[in-house]
């Protein structure tokens, strides 16, 4: 009994801190996705008419939203099997389990081997590039570019001497910070010789390097969970082992009192 009790506590433990990591993946991908589309959706729509590729960095956090959802609902099936005392319920859950780690090994490996590199760098730089010339002649492009330079602290598209060729002075958004949502904006003109805006990197280099720490961030926590995954399913076969136990011992009990009320 002490084995059983010590398992089913183990099991729903774990299937809790499965279930939370689960959740986090899914919002990290929505939050990656709302990230990249602010990007993608400036760009000339012109450019992109006949381009039907999806490429890596858009592709991923769908790819880990759908594993994440994949490990919340056997997260579910974990408690349900700890709950019903039924070895069934615990067979289907370690196949949906192993099924789960599967998933997640392979989602992950994809993501470092094929999202962070080159290709997502190229992405980002044409992706950027392309908006940066449409702020020059839209200025609700340009208000909206100049919200990912105050976010992401960068200038220009590959750097803040981009704009020396068209311009008298940097954009603002060069010059202003842009924290947590809060906006801390500099009376100072935000000129060719500011050492601030002089300082930063293009924002296609940046969001380039942002999108690569956000790929490992999240490959790495599908990996963490993989392995909480297959603890789950250690503890899932050891309540297993512990129902059969208890019930052969149930039957040799049931049959022993069988034999005393014949005597």
């Amino acid at each position: 009994m002490g084995s059983y009790n010590m398992s089913k506590v183990a099991l729903y433990v774990l299937n809790t801190i499965y279930a939370i990591l689960g959740l986090a993946i899914a919002a990290a991908s929505i939050w990656f996705f709302c990230e990249v589309h602010d990007f993608t959706s400036l760009r000339n729509s012109n450019h992109y008419l006949l381009d039907y590729t999806v490429y890596w960095p858009q592709a991923v956090p769908w790819i880990f939203l759908v594993v994440a959802l994949m490990v919340i609902g056997v997260s579910c099936c974990g408690f349900a099997s700890a709950h019903k005392r039924s070895r069934g319920f615990i067979t289907m859950f370690v196949t949906a389990q192993s099924i789960a780690v599967v998933c997640m090994i392979v989602a992950a490996t994809l993501a470092l081997v094929f999202a962070d590199n080159k290709s997502t760098d190229d992405f980002f730089k044409d992706t950027v590039w392309d908006v940066y010339f449409q702020s020059k002649n839209d200025r609700e492009v340009a208000s909206s570019f100049g919200l990912i330079e105050r976010k992401l602290h960068c200038c220009g598209a590959d750097s803040p001497r981009d704009y020396k060729n068209w311009k008298n002075e940097f954009p603002m958004s060069c010059c202003d910070t842009y924290y947590h949502g809060f906006l801390d904006t500099y009376t100072i003109e935000c000129e060719f010789t500011n050492k601030l805006a002089n300082e930063r990197y293009g924002c296609s280099t940046v969001a380039a390097q942002y999108a690569r720490i956000a790929i490992k961030v999240l490959s790495g926590g599908l990996i963490f969970t993989a392995i909480i995954g297959l603890l789950t399913m250690g503890v899932a076969i050891a309540l297993s082992k512990s129902l059969e136990k208890k019930r052969r011992l149930q039957a040799l009990k049931n049959e022993s009192e069988s034999k005393k009320v014949l005597l």
